[in-house]
């Protein structure tokens, strides 16, 4: 092993994160299992960190918890035992008891370790980020000639745009989200509701259907995002973890497992909802249709409510049978992505991925309209949080719409070179997943390779100027994830070289 790489083993990791997972996966070729349990690495490193992030592990059965690292300013706190309510740092003012143990905002730290090493690439292009999922590209033109024509009369008496909205949004907007939906996914009859993002939106769905008598289930590796606001709502208890094979869910886990929770219901907390994002964010797999609806009817038969997360449905980039020639518009018949169908299934979208209008922070969630019950419930979150989406985002949200699937097909063409460019540098890993949906893939590090997920994170911003994400923040600690989405192909091709550089180097140094 090398100075540089026995070095960062001990050394504190800069973006303050300590890997504590304790499941490690079962690994198979080309696919991954999670569920097996092994010490911590607390018990080698004996590492106590500040700011430290949590990172989940299983417990044997499924169920996540949130490990947290108790500096040592917190742990001499007086007068701070189970029975009180947890206080800050200090000790002096009361915290959330669901809030400290929440996993802390990975992109965020992310930022904070490119930043940190900025200076050091500043004359060498930069440090290329692999590590949010956004794209390129800029909105479509319709979204700034739109809002030119808003700012414009905004100073007349008969302007709104300053005004509230309707708490489901803009007539508008949500007349034709019903129209886009029914062409292109294939959903009828459903309450629409935009939200301010599909974050927001998932937000909304949690806090309706959870609380600390419930809990949700997701597949690892996950979203971490999701597993954060089940874990602020129902707890680090109400999170309960399936497994995936090649970022597939476990259909078989899914039903033994609502079958054992409906049978033991005096006894374990019922599990409300089951959550599946697809295309995968992390996986970068698109999961057929026809599993996605296997998966919808054991929701069903158990009485679960089956929340979809389709953020990432215009980027399926191999043909499968969820891409049905089904579509009624002209031209758009190839592109239309169905989702399964059920009176107990949410689905939520987002226009931040495709349309690039990610900082103008705007979703949508839809739900039958034989849930009205439900839906008003969500209407009271809604109310809560945002009150509306912000009208001129609503504004470029609908404008872009405009500009139509085969606007965002275009772009989503270009991603291939990029794509090809980071499977290659990926390929000295024991295993690669992802490719068929999202714009993302995963790689397994060498096993005994010295160094853990988070800290060759580390290494690559440092030493490679790339910056990716520990597959630790995703529940699969061992793996990176990779965006391939954020660059033009020019640079995302430099950025794969330099990834590449540090994956060779990496293996080449365990060799």
């Amino acid at each position: 092993m090398s100075h540089r790489m026995r070095h960062l083993c001990w050394r504190t990791v800069s973006c303050h994160i300590l890997y504590l997972a304790q499941a490690t996966p079962k690994f198979t070729v080309g696919a991954f299992r999670t569920g097996t349990s092994i010490p911590s690495r607390l018990e080698r490193t004996k590492l106590v960190r500040s700011s430290s992030i949590q990172t989940p592990h299983g417990n044997g059965n499924g169920n996540v918890r949130a490990v947290t690292t108790v500096v040592r300013t917190m742990s001499s706190n007086a007068g701070n035992d189970a029975t009180s309510a947890p206080r800050n740092v200090n000790g002096n003012l009361p915290l959330s008891k669901h809030i400290l143990p929440t996993l802390d905002p990975c992109i965020i730290l992310m930022k904070e370790l490119i930043s940190k090493h900025a200076d050091k690439w500043q004359n060498r292009g930069g440090i290329f980020s692999l590590a949010q999922g956004i794209v390129y590209w800029n909105p479509p033109p319709t979204v700034a000639t739109t809002l030119t024509s808003l700012l414009k009369d905004s100073t007349s008496p008969s302007s709104d745009l300053h005004t509230y909205g309707p708490a489901d949004g803009l007539p508008e907007l949500t007349t034709a989200l019903t129209q886009k939906l029914e062409a292109e996914n294939g959903i009828t009859d459903n309450h629409v509701m935009v939200t301010a993002g599909a974050n927001q939106a998932y937000a909304n769905v949690v806090l309706t259907l959870l609380d600390e008598q419930t809990s949700g289930v997701v597949f690892a590796p996950y979203y971490f995002n999701h597993v954060m606001a089940i874990q602020m709502t129902a707890g680090v208890d109400g999170v309960i973890t399936g497994p995936t094979v090649g970022g597939i869910p476990d259909v078989k886990w899914l039903r033994e497992t609502l079958h054992r929770n409906a049978m033991n219901a005096n006894s374990e907390r019922a599990i409300s909802m089951v959550t599946v994002v697809n295309p995968g964010n992390p996986t970068g797999v698109t999961i057929p249709l026809e599993l996605m609806q296997r998966l919808a009817d054991v929701c069903a038969e158990y009485k679960v409510w089956f929340v979809v997360d389709s953020t990432y449905e215009h980027f399926v980039h191999e043909p499968t049978t969820i891409t049905p020639k089904t579509n009624a518009n002209e031209g758009a018949a190839d592109l239309a992505f169905e989702v399964p169908h059920g009176n107990h299934i949410i689905n939520i979208f987002s226009f931040s991925k495709a349309f690039s209008l990610a900082g103008y922070r705007v979703g949508y969630l839809t739900i039958s309209k034989t849930q009205s019950v439900t839906y008003q419930q969500l209407l009271k979150v809604q109310d809560t949080i945002p009150i509306c989406v912000a009208r001129m985002s609503q504004h470029a949200a609908l404008a872009a719409l405009s500009a139509g699937r085969s606007w965002v097909q275009t772009n989503v063409d270009t991603l291939s070179p990029g794509r090809r460019a980071m499977q290659e540098a990926l390929s000295n890993l024991p295993n690669v997943v992802g490719g068929s949906g999202a714009m993302y893939l995963m790689g397994q590090l060498p096993p005994n390779c010295g160094v853990d997920d988070v800290q060759f994170a580390e290494l690559l911003v440092e030493e490679y100027g790339v910056a990716v994400i520990p597959g630790s923040y995703c529940g699969l600690p061992g793996w990176i994830r990779v965006c391939y989405s954020n660059l033009e192909p020019e640079r995302c091709q430099l950025a794969a070289r330099r990834l590449k550089d540090g994956i060779d180097a990496l293996v080449t140094d365990r060799r």
